[in-house]
């Protein structure tokens, strides 16, 4: 990815797991988690257009928001190192212990890491508070101000949208019969969005990862008027599969992640994709599949998150 004109390979992958057998479908994984080691699954198709945006209005940086395993940051520090752009990342919560390996890497990569409070954190999307906090951290006195790109916590913004579509495209091209379960899981909604703007005659599933359900649905109609597109691919939501909350896990979901790995030789983290596979497997346990069906799981890439569960795995 050290040019934009990079065009990742879409893999998809046939599965091979018992739950799928005895409910008569044919399982799917696609393999986002094989782009690339740094900007990998969705994150590459969600920055693809603010980068190129940032190139061609010659943007003097680029600032965005996470947390301190943010896979987003990660993937944004990694991209501004590859073409020469400096970052800034706003973190939540204070690390006044050693960073965990996320930021490490991102600071490697050459982004400046600006740590605010959870409180302040909050106000990640007002426009003011954005503004007067560039001017606390003497960004101004670094980059023109005028010039900084901010993008959306996860990377998720009507640009994001334009390059998620051409993914979902790809992956809607590989069924062109009959109808597909998609199934992805859903954080900041800008995936979801952009596979709900591409039209296809499938059915993307969400699977939020965190106890947001309503504002993810809101996340994903917003994008959707700001883009001035309406839903093209029927949709709906898989709730109640976040497992406490976002980056919490449990022993279940763990034991689940290494049963899955075991059958399949694809490896899950427990933020996202674990989640996404755990409810996409139980619905097929409950026989709510169509027999003969092709059910199709998003690997979203992320792996490098996994690290903050070492000790779980």
């Amino acid at each position: 990815m050290s040019s934009l004109q990079y065009q990742p390979d879409c893999v998809i992958q046939p599965l091979s797991h018992p739950v799928a057998e005895r409910a008569g479908v044919r399982l799917w994984m696609v393999r986002g988690d094989l782009i690339h080691e740094s900007v990998s699954g969705n994150k590459w198709f969600k920055l693809k257009y603010s980068l190129l945006e940032a190139k061609r209005s010659q943007a003097s940086g680029l600032l965005s928001f996470g947390g301190a395993y943010s896979n987003h940051l990660h993937a944004l520090a990694a991209a501004g190192c590859m073409l020469n752009i400096p970052t800034f990342g706003v973190v939540r919560g204070a690390w006044r212990r050693e960073l965990t390996p996320t930021l490490q890497d991102a600071q490697k990569w050459g982004m400046r890491l600006l740590f605010v409070s959870n409180e302040a954190y909050r106000r990640k999307d007002d426009p003011a508070w954005v503004e007067e906090s560039i001017a606390g951290w003497k960004l101004s006195e670094l980059i023109a101000t005028q010039k900084l790109m901010v993008i959306p916590e996860g990377g998720s913004n009507t640009l994001a949208l334009k390059g998620v579509s051409e993914w979902a495209q790809q992956i809607y091209s590989y069924f062109p019969s009959a109808p597909a379960s998609i199934f992805l899981p859903c954080g900041t909604g800008g995936t979801m969005a952009g596979f709900v703007a591409a039209h296809s005659h499938h059915e993307v599933v969400g699977v939020p990862v965190l106890r947001a359900g309503d504002s993810i649905a809101a996340k994903i109609d917003e994008l959707l008027v700001l883009n001035n597109q309406q839903p093209e691919t029927c949709f709906r939501f898989m709730q109640g599969y976040e497992f406490s909350g976002y980056a919490k896990t449990s022993p279940e979901l763990m034991a689940f992640i290494q049963t899955f790995f075991d059958h399949t030789g694809v490896g899950l983290e427990p933020v996202y994709t674990g989640k996404m596979a755990y409810a996409a497997l139980e619905w097929l346990r409950r026989g709510e599949a169509p027999r003969g069906s092709d059910v199709v799981l998003v690997h979203t890439g992320g792996m490098q998150g996994a690290r903050g569960f070492v000790e779980q795995l």
